[in-house]
């Protein structure tokens, strides 16, 4: 396998010329600097054909990577020796859902140099919170960043937190020579005098300022050129002069070369322009944003050339320009820009990235005493901890000396310019200082103590803040839960210390690894947020701290806090204000991917039906259901046969959304949304919309808990979308993948054939309750009516209960048909539920009877398989049902007939032996 200096990652091959000089350019200078370099393909599902202009282009200059799917993308760690982001809106916020992480160099490993050159936002001034939330982490996880417009690094610096400089785009980084040499390659003949017209977005108006220039300049011919995409539908604005459509992007370079005159609507093309030296004007093209328009003419002292109308055009735009001035700037820009590559390449990596990501933790070519630290565990949860009491704006830390607290005093004081540290000797004191804080400031204070009675010092304290309502935040270090009542100095049990008047307490996980830590900052987010939740209070955590020695001899660099903890979870609920909600609409209106899971419901009145449909019309969502959903409307969806058959590598690339929105109770058990989910992109969104508003992480990407009934959700986000509609894309995407796996077709004869012809007969209007195990396992396979209420008991998702629970919905339901399906494991666990009930002629009880848990006999194990031999026609008859069984397909199918029809006159059971 080859290896590289460089992989370059960016829009190198795009249908645009200014994308595919701009990257030419970039390659170019870099190979200047004695690098080797390959162009990287970026993952999608739009694969670049080898016959078109740009792709032709790239096979005549480039070294190219073999194409990888996301989760393959980690392989080009293997052959570059660092990565350079390109330019030309890499970053723009509107441009997301061609983009995601991989255009922040997601997949590059910490050993490895990432610069990021001349990016942009496009037009935006202010980033999107919902934007700059998602990637802050892999910002700041850059080796370095610079930015190509001026408004920019504001910009960045607002959003993320980083402090970078302005460069010039990299069409500047080489000399006009080397754009000459592109014209060996030039396919066009071209008259002796012409103006170049190049428009990205043509139109009479800009052709009229064109012919203008071309009368005033006594110059009758043209030559036109506009964009690589689609350029056939955008001949027509050119007004019938002749057009270069799809032409080599050499040829561009040599009209530009050769022509007497510019009249551009483009950025890049205004870019050429000054490089050539050529007397231009450039139009706003506000379709694509004049920011940038105005940034490169301000930088370059060139702001004259930029005009919107033909009205704006007087004779100052027909005199050649002095480019003596110009070309020093643009010399001096060339230079900054090369020494920013140059110095880049020479960074030596930053040893704090290696905690960019915490699924990474494997440490390499680190000292010994650095190695430790990094992989220690107490380390790494005290370094969660202090970072997100920074992110949750936690300013004022009481800290009181001791043993067992050193490591995480030594967090606080090394980062002592993120807090204002108050040094507080005695701990019953130091608590009720910060309860002076927190009550005066109305905010969350944290104090922070070792281990023994000195936890038990902050009751009086704790104990008042809970009666009063003050949000406290205490963090006790303790020892190891092995220690315990074992004769251990300074341990006592601090667990529940505070149990009856705390509002929440918790305590971190002692052991290594990736769930264990998705524990901590899940929990210390919690906790937090709990401090200020339905009302002030005191939460505890409590840390466990082996060695209180850990990185002692380690220089403070190594203590920083983390540049950002993603998931950061907020919660929201309508008392906050419009204002606050606001913010959740407003991320739903830019999303281009938003998955609303509805767990299990009872079935939607018919105003809550037009609610939740008119909210989908209005946000880019689909909704995912399943059977106790209930839900069958515009949008929604039952996927679980294709998510059962496509890769995550499929579902990440095409399905994964950008917010997932979960509404109602749980899901039908292993459900595989929550692994594709789980084991899916890093930045999916996860709001939970509940009542209660407490923290439930399902899916492990939990970013906003939304403390609201899920009817006023609906409702709320419906009448507050605005103009905002569903352009469907998203919907369609699930739409075609769910109807490439319909219900499949079973033939021989088991408890799937069972399912796949009951569930379609189950008649419309009917109740069905689906019984723990195999029975809703294969159910979901198929289709059922719509018109069909069903019910399980999936909170707790036991085995028991499941004929009971039916038999009490059958005696308050007589108006329609009730089924049941169950397996013989549990029914005959739960026996007693069919004695001395009334039985009326409505309940059907179907009974898959294949001796046994057919769920877990694949393990092979009797005690798990509970093999039996045991018919339940005896105990149905003696018990006043009337009872039918089939053993063969035939025998099945015919008798299916009448147990779904309005014959039978008693209780019905059905056992079917399979």
């Amino acid at each position: 396998m080859r290896k590289y200096d460089v992989g370059i990652f960016g829009w190198w091959y795009n249908y645009n010329y200014g994308a595919n000089i701009t990257y030419y350019a970039l390659n170019r200078a870099i190979q200047n600097l004695g690098k080797s370099v390959v162009m990287l393909w970026r993952s999608t599902d739009d694969p670049r054909e080898p016959d078109t202009v740009q792709m032709k282009f790239a096979k005549r200059y480039y070294n190219i990577s073999e194409r990888l799917s996301y989760d393959k993308l980690p392989k080009y760690n293997d052959i570059c020796d660092s990565f350079v982001l390109g330019s030309d809106q890499v970053w723009n916020p509107d441009l997301e859902k061609y983009t995601g992480d991989q255009f922040f160099l997601s997949f590059a490993d910490k050993e490895h140099i990432t610069l990021a050159y001349a990016q942009s936002f496009g037009e935006y001034k202010n980033i999107p919170d919902s934007f700059a939330n998602k990637y802050i982490g892999l910002v700041k996880s850059l080796s370095k960043i610079s930015m190509r417009e001026d408004y920019a690094v504001n910009a960045c610096q607002k959003a993320f937190g980083v402090l970078t400089e302005q460069v010039c785009d990299p069409v500047f980084l080489l000399k006009r020579e080397q754009y000459n040499e592109l014209i060996n390659n030039a396919k066009i003949n071209l008259p002796e005098h012409y103006v170049l017209n190049f428009f990205l977005n043509p139109n009479a108006d800009k052709m009229n300022i064109s012919k203008h220039i071309r009368k005033d300049l006594k110059i009758s011919k043209s030559v036109n050129f506009t964009d690589l995409e689609n350029p056939e539908k955008l001949e027509s604005g050119f007004l019938g002069e002749p057009v270069e459509l799809n032409s080599r992007i050499e040829n561009l370079i040599k009209a530009y070369k050769n022509a007497d005159y510019i009249v551009t609507d483009s950025f890049h093309g205004t870019c050429l322009a000054i490089i050539f030296n050529k007397p231009f004007i450039s139009i706003a093209n506000v379709n694509r944003g004049v920011g940038r328009f105005k940034s490169l003419l301000s930088w370059t002292n060139l702001s004259n050339r930029l005009i919107y109308t033909e009205a704006d055009l007087d004779d100052k735009h027909l005199l050649q320009i002095d480019y003596l001035e110009v070309n020093k700037t643009i010399n001096k820009a060339r230079e900054d820009g090369i020494q920013w590559l140059k110095n880049g390449f020479s960074m030596k990596i930053s040893k704090d990235a290696i905690l960019r990501d915490f699924k990474n933790a494997s440490v390499n070519a680190l000292p010994a005493n650095i190695e430790a630290l990094y992989n220690n565990p107490d380390y790494r949860k005290i370094r969660i901890l202090a970072t997100l009491l920074r992110d949750y704006g936690i300013k004022h830390i009481v800290l009181s000396p001791g043993g067992r607290d050193v490591p995480l005093v030594r967090m606080f004081e090394y980062n002592e310019d993120q807090f204002v540290l108050h040094r507080i000797t005695d701990e019953r004191s130091a608590a009720y200082y910060g309860l002076g804080i927190a009550a005066q400031l109305q905010k969350p204070v944290a104090c922070v103590c070792t281990s023994g009675t000195a936890a038990s010092n902050y009751l009086p304290a704790v104990t008042e803040a809970f009666y009063t309502g003050v949000p406290l935040i205490m963090i006790t270090a303790d020892r190891r839960a092995v220690y315990l009542n074992h004769g251990e100095d300074q341990t006592i049990p601090q667990k529940h210390i505070y149990r009856d008047v705390i509002k929440q307490e918790i305590t971190l996980p002692e052991a290594a690894g990736f769930y264990e830590e998705y524990q901590t900052r899940r929990d210390i987010c919690a906790c937090i947020l709990e401090s200020t939740h339905n009302g002030f209070g005191p939460v505890h955590i409590n840390v466990t701290v082996d060695n209180i020695s850990i990185g002692a001899n380690v220089e403070k660099t190594y203590w920083k806090l983390l540049p950002r903890i993603n998931p950061h979870m907020l919660r929201v609920c309508p008392s906050d204000g419009e204002a606050q909600m606001m913010r959740w609409v407003d991320s739903l209106k830019k999303s281009t991917k938003v998955l609303v899971v509805y767990g299990q419901n009872a079935q939607p009145t018919e105003k809550q039906l037009k609610t939740i449909e008119k909210f989908a019309s209005h946000y880019n969502c689909a909704i995912v259901t399943d059977f106790i959903s209930n839900l069958d409307c515009a949008y929604s969806l039952k996927p679980y046969n294709m998510l059962q058959k496509i890769t995550q590598q499929e579902f990440n690339e095409h399905l994964s959304p950008d917010i997932l929105i979960s509404v109602g109770g749980k899901r039908l058990m292993n459900d595989p949304l929550t692994f594709k989910v789980r084991g899916g992109l890093g930045n999916i969104r996860h709001w939970s919309v509940t009542p209660d508003g407490n923290v439930k992480d399902f899916y492990f990407h939990l970013t906003s808990i939304i403390e609201t009934s899920q009817d006023y959700f609906f409702e709320w986000f419906a009448n507050h979308a605005g103009d905002c509609i569903n352009n469907g894309v998203y919907y369609n995407i699930w739409k075609q993948y769910v109807d490439r796996y319909p219900d499949p077709v079973i033939e021989k004869y088991n408890s799937h054939y069972v399912q796949s012809k009951f569930i379609p007969a189950v008649p419309s209007n009917s109740l069905l309750h689906l019984g723990v195990g195999q029975s809703f396992f294969d159910s979901r396979r198929y289709t059922l009516d719509k018109s069909v209420s069903v019910f399980c008991n999936m909170g707790t998702n036991g085995i028991d209960g499941c004929t009971s629970t039916f038999m009490g919905q059958c005696s308050v339901v007589k108006d329609k048909l009730c089924f049941l399906l169950v397996g013989d494991l549990s029914f005959f666990y739960d026996m007693n539920s069919i004695w001395n009930k009334p039985l009326n002629k409505n309940i059907r009880i179907l009974m898959v009877n294949n001796n046994g848990t057919d769920l877990l006999r694949g393990h092979n194990l009797k005690a798990i398989a509970s093999v039996h031999n045991t018919e339940a026609r005896g105990w149905v008859e003696s018990t006043g049902f009337e009872y039918i069984c089939a053993r063969t397909k035939e025998e099945y199918e015919e008798k299916l007939r009448y147990f779904v029809s309005n014959e039978p006159q008693r209780a019905l059971f059905f056992e079917v032996f399979c």
